[in-house]
């Protein structure tokens, strides 16, 4: 078997541009149902899609911040902050904590509260974003701000 060298950061920036000519909201619709197309159904691969697809979306609607949100209890909230303020279908609580995983581990914010920056190259461009993890009191957010128009 072969090794996957790749890091996470690198593997966001591929689901981005494998997504980018999609419709983002139905892909985000079938991630949070856990449908992640990938056969062998490594969790990491549903947490990349789900959280690339985020972004995408994100940008895509001129978003102010994008906010994941799990309660101690498990319960998930997906709000967008972009022309209103409406919420999207939330993944599943073990999903959420693959996306936050992932998150700390490409800012390498260790510490229970952190901001970032997150630069992603997309094709012949890129995405500059801000990212702010928050863990108390038995939950987890992560926000997503992005640039202004």
């Amino acid at each position: 078997m072969i090794k996957d060298e790749r890091n996470y950061h690198q593997r966001l920036q591929e689901f981005c541009d494998c997504f980018m000519e999609t419709d983002f909201k139905k892909e985000l619709e079938a991630a949070s149902k856990g449908v992640s197309g990938d056969p062998s159904g490594d969790p990491d691969e549903l947490a990349l899609k789900f959280f690339g697809i985020t972004l995408l979306y994100g940008a895509n609607e001129e978003a102010k911040r994008i906010s994941l949100w799990r309660s101690k209890e498990g319960k998930v909230l997906f709000s967008v902050e972009a022309r209103g303020n409406y919420q999207l279908p939330s993944p599943s609580a073990k999903l959420a904590d693959r996306i936050f995983s992932i998150a700390r581990s490409i800012t390498h914010i260790d510490k229970d509260q952190g901001k970032s920056p997150l630069s992603l190259g997309l094709r012949n461009d890129r995405m500059e974003l801000n990212l702010e993890i928050d863990r108390k009191g038995g939950g987890e957010s992560l926000t997503i701000f992005f640039p202004k128009s």
